[in-house]
């Protein structure tokens, strides 16, 4: 079992569904949280919940600056920075022919650049020690592609590029590199999802609870896991579909029709 207590964790987007289910259950096993999310007042909500004193900081992590202020006052709290958990995400539904520029950039800037931004800054810290773990909550739209979601896939799928390359390349320096693939959870997005015309696939099935995914977190912590989906056979499929992408675009617009009906529910 990882003992998590006295490790400085930073969670980015922590007053969301995710977020604060990572905050309570590290809470409870006595880390020493920093909590950055750009809605402040949540922040100082959650905090109010949990036993601990955590720093909270108003972050948006697709300002260097921000983010780079983010972990020097960690640093300068906590003196250390064991754990990096990337959790902040956003989605804009959209068919690609009617997707705005601005929801291209937000997203890609967010999911992806956002989760570079806080890795780097955070490795100026980690190297000299010759230890942390960097954490990555992805979705399955980084295995397999979400229709009505073009850019949203693209990010996902550019994370899991990007942290499988981490993970070789920061060995060296005992650092190790994990990325969450969840399938649905029952959180704000999903049921923003539900009303912002959101991919049918998204609602195949039943939503997971966040405590789900904050346990494929600890288990990729305390495996050193560089990939875990939750649900993990949702995941073996998802690998063994996409080795015939021909495959994908005959049974998609099946799926989807299926989905549609349990969307309408959510």
């Amino acid at each position: 079992m990882y003992d998590f207590s006295n490790k400085t964790i930073i969670i980015t987007g922590a007053s969301g569904g995710i977020g604060t289910a990572l905050a309570k259950e590290l809470d409870k096993r006595r880390a020493k949280l920093v909590l950055a999310d750009i809605n402040f007042n949540g922040l100082k909500s959650l905090a109010f919940d949990l036993t601990s004193d955590p720093l909270i900081v108003k972050c948006d992590i697709t300002d260097r600056v921000d983010v780079k202020k983010l972990v020097e006052e960690a640093v300068n709290r906590f003196s250390k920075i064991d754990i990096l958990i990337n959790n902040a995400g956003i989605i804009r539904p959209s068919l690609f022919e009617f997707c705005s520029y601005e929801d291209i950039d937000a997203q890609m800037k967010v999911n992806f650049m956002g989760a570079v931004n806080c890795s780097k800054e955070v490795l100026a810290f980690m190297i000299p020690e010759k230890q942390g773990h960097i954490v990555t909550i992805s979705s399955l739209a980084g295995l397999v592609p979400e229709t009505y979601s073009s850019i949203y896939t693209a990010s996902k799928f550019a994370l899991r590029g990007f942290f499988l390359t981490l993970a070789i390349e920061l060995r060296k320096h005992n650092i190790k590199v994990s990325t969450i693939f969840p399938d649905s959870v029952d959180t704000p997005m999903l049921k923003y999802e539900a009303s912002h015309g959101g991919s049918p696939l998204t609602f195949l099935g039943e939503a997971q609870s966040p405590e789900k995914i904050v346990q494929a977190v600890i288990k990729s912590i305390e495996k050193g896991s560089p990939e875990i989906c939750s649900p993990a056979s949702t995941g073996m499929i998802s690998r063994i579909i996409m080795c015939w992408p021909w495959i994908v675009t005959k049974l998609w617009p099946v799926l989807e029709r299926q989905g549609e009906k349990n969307k309408k529910s959510v």
